[in-house]
């Protein structure tokens, strides 16, 4: 995932500096002495220094997301914490200059990667969130890590979800809620509550109906469904004209067609 980040990056600074494709290069490795040495060209250089897992940002929880055509769980994406610091390669100080005001200009007025330069591969991604570091948190040491040499860095920090992968196969829908009513004399209710649903045609016609049973009644939603207490071998009545009505399975819920 961090190269689709590194593509993502690329395509936002390229479009919002701009960094022309034909004259500016755009590279993420290590700025040592060894990479400087080789470079022929102006060059913006993009080093990731430091992955955090983020304490602020961090979600928990579990959403139902579609797959391959089926349901499945999918728990929330850890949220991380990319810190990465850039820096300019020019042989004339203006060109470097500019570079640099640019990349700032892009990071302060952009507070997210755009959807629209995004990897499509990070299609089921929120946009990655941009910042500049501020003072008081930690910073690369750039003079350091450049073996000494002088150059300004830009710190920036890239917070984005990072998928596990991990999907959990989901059930099938519910259709029934089992209830149990203790009472003082000690007896037990174990009437079902019955989920029921009127499709097509019908489902439009019985919007707000009374939908009945021999001991509980509610009103049909706008999606056509309802839910009530019924026992099995119990006749539930819609009250539509002319009236709908069907028995209740030992198991499941009815379904009007």
């Amino acid at each position: 995932m961090l190269e689709l980040i590194d593509e993502s990056l690329e395509s936002f600074f390229r479009a919002s500096v701009p960094l022309s494709a034909a004259h500016i290069d755009v590279a993420f490795d290590a700025p040592d002495r060894e990479w400087s040495a080789k470079l022929t060209r102006p060059t913006v250089n993009i080093f990731l220094w430091d992955i955090r897992r983020s304490a602020i940002r961090s979600r928990s929880g579990i959403r139902t997301v579609e797959r391959d055509g089926r349901a499945v769980h999918q728990p929330a994406p850890p949220v991380l914490e990319l810190r990465y610091v850039v820096t300019a390669w020019t042989s004339d100080l203006g060109d470097e200059r500019a570079l640099l005001a640019g990349m700032i200009r892009s990071l302060l007025a952009f507070g997210a990667v755009p959807r629209d330069y995004m990897a499509p591969g990070l299609r089921d991604v929120e946009p990655p969130i941009l910042t500049m570091a501020r003072s008081g948190e930690d910073h690369m040491d750039v003079f350091k890590a450049l073996e000494g040499q002088l150059k300004p860095g830009l710190n920036m920090v890239l917070t984005t979800e990072f998928q596990t992968g991990v999907l959990l196969p989901a059930g099938p829908p519910v259709e029934g809620i089992e209830t149990s009513i203790g009472r003082m004399s000690g007896a037990r209710d174990n009437r079902r509550r019955i989920a029921g649903e009127i499709t097509d045609a019908l489902g439009r016609h019985a919007v707000g109906v009374v939908a009945r049973s021999s001991i509980d009644s509610a009103l049909v939603n706008a999606s056509g469904q309802f839910l009530l207490r019924a026992e099995p071998g119990d006749e539930i009545t819609v009250e539509t004209d002319p009236p709908l009505t069907a028995v209740v399975p030992d198991a499941g819920g009815v379904r009007f067609t």
